[in-house]
């Protein structure tokens, strides 16, 4: 079972990283890690190069800031931001442009991410034009936005595997970037007590977030170098939809500049930091996602991927996570919902399985779930070659998605960390990676074979040497006999059993499909779950 848990981190916390203003498993190293109030010991730098260099400011800088990014008590990556006042014709614009580098080890695999954003806003903070390029193990991915003339439409270009996809938007003439974000806290700077909001393009999600700032009070905090200032509190909500995607606590000073950020994830805490200290050498500490986000679980939980057809979990929240993370869908439903705990019911969903009330009803596929998109390319030639090796004929959708899920788990030969999110044609290529990579491309075989299918996010039942609960995973749905049944080609077992817990779900399209994966973020850590019944 250790391979059910190659999951995704390394694309989360690139999400996390970039959101900031202007389960795989693995075992943690034996190590001794110096404590943030020392001088780390820096391995040498690591060998993270672009294929397009770091992009300069084009016109006169007006605020320059570094930062660092810290886990277990190493520098993990290191982020260079500047705001600058520009020219674009006739128009005086504020160009935002941020380097964000990271490096992690899991096992043998080394990843090493560089994220640049480059944001064109008015100086009233409405946006005109964003890029936003992603490279990580060899892959290299890239976003672009611009905002119409008359401010009501925002196309948005996605490329990746070497290909691009536009589809518009709707927007606002008022909605913001980066810079809008940042003039909420600074713009006069925000005092303890106040809530200031906004909308405003996220990078990496790629979609008018609502962006809340909700201020606290002063406390004392500790800084990089050990050192204690008093600094205002204050939680950064970004919602999406009038779902939060994230909460992350942000310590101001009296400008309202973010000094010190702890975002959602595994022990990440964001300082602003000098230059020189951003510069120095950033070392991939090993780290295991496992095990410092698995939701615990006290007693085993045999057979529960293969032997049981139902059960019933017992959902404990707290930190007031919201009952609707847990969705109505598939093979699971909610019961005796109260504001801190709920009834998970599951079942091991197929196509002849007798449906209860409660899952009678079931969303249909949207045309998304059946096209092409720049992260599941249907039409391209590995893929489709991938595709013509099952054997299944069309008409038997259940036996044939059952092949396509087996052929996955077998075509990925290389089962490790190498990738973040690569696209359906890129695993086809590599024929490497973990969760996602061997849910992308299975939904790329779904949709050749005009099988409606669409991505899984969520916790999966694991019990290995990183602990025994619920830990982060992602799997694959389709829609077959009028109803949305799972498969994972993780495991390859013909379905799924009652040992996952779904989150949400996404059609990889546009350029935010990304943003499926955030709400995971909310229950990890924020939750108990505790079985009550499996049969």
């Amino acid at each position: 079972m250790t391979t059910i848990l190659r999951n995704m981190p390394p694309v989360l916390i690139v999400l996390l990283v970039t959101f900031l203003p202007s389960g795989c498993t693995t075992e943690v190293a034996d190590t001794d890690h110096a404590p943030l109030a020392e001088t780390p010991k820096f391995a040498p730098p690591t060998a993270v190069t672009p294929a397009a260099a770091e992009k300069k400011p084009a016109g006169e800088v007006i605020r320059e800031q570094w930062s660092a990014v810290i886990q277990q008590g190493r520098k993990i990556g290191a982020s260079h931001e500047t705001t600058s006042r520009v020219k674009q014709g006739d128009r005086e614009l504020i160009e935002s442009v941020s380097t964000e580098k990271i490096a992690m080890r899991r096992q043998q695999n080394t990843i090493e991410m560089i994220v640049i954003n480059r944001f064109l806003e008015t100086p009233e903070g409405h946006l005109v034009s964003y890029e936003t390029t992603i490279e990580q193990g060899g892959v290299r991915s890239a976003f672009a936005g611009q905002v119409s003339a008359d401010g009501k439409r925002l196309t948005v270009t996605t490329t990746a595997g070497g290909k691009s996809v536009s589809a518009p938007i709707p927007w606002k003439p008022e909605w913001g970037g980066v810079y809008a974000a940042a003039q909420l806290l600074e713009n006069p700077p925000i005092e303890p007590g106040q809530t200031r909001q906004t909308t405003a393009l996220v990078p990496t999600i790629n979609q008018a977030c609502q962006i809340k700032y909700v201020a606290g009070q002063r406390e004392p905090v500790k800084l990089l170098d050990g050192s204690e200032v008093e600094l205002l509190k204050v939680t950064n909500q970004i919602s999406l939809g009038g779902q939060t995607l994230m909460e992350v606590p942000t310590w101001v000073d009296g400008e309202g500049n973010s000094v010190k950020m702890a975002p959602p994830g595994p022990g990440m805490v964001i300082y602003r930091c000098t230059q020189a200290f951003a510069e120095s050498p950033i070392e991939a500490v090993e780290f295991d996602l496992a095990a410092d986000t698995i939701v615990a679980v006290k007693d085993p939980i045999p057979d529960v991927h293969t032997r049981h057809k139902s059960a019933e979990y017992l959902v404990t929240l707290k930190k007031n996570v919201s009952p609707a993370l847990f969705p109505t869908s598939g093979g699971q439903w909610t019961s005796d919902l109260t504001d801190n705990s709920l009834h998970l019911h599951e079942i091991a969903i197929r196509p002849d399985t007798p449906l209860p009330p409660e899952l009678a009803q079931q969303t249909p596929p949207t045309d998304a779930d059946l096209d092409a998109s720049s992260l599941v390319q249907v039409d391209d030639p590995l893929v489709q070659q991938l595709a013509k090796q099952a054997k299944t004929p069309d008409d038997q959708p259940w036996k044939l998605a059952v092949e396509l899920e087996q052929l996955v788990r077998q075509s990925i030969e290389q089962k490790d960390f190498s990738q973040a999110f690569a696209s359906a044609a890129e695993v086809a290529k590599m024929k490497a990676g973990d969760c996602t990579e061997h849910s992308v491309l299975l939904i790329a075989l779904l949709r050749a074979h005009k099988i409606p299918a669409r991505a899984a996010v969520g916790l999966v039942y694991y019990d290995g040497q990183s602990g025994r609960g619920f830990a982060y995973h992602m799997w694959t749905e389709a829609w077959i006999d009028g109803r949305w049944v799972p498969l994972d080609a993780t495991l390859g077992q013909g379905g799924i059993g009652v040992g996952h817990i779904k989150i949400a779900d996404s059609n990889l399209s546009g350029g935010g499909a990304l943003a499926a994966f955030l709400p995971v973020t909310q229950v990890i850590g924020n939750i108990e779950i505790k079985p009550i019944k499996l049969e």
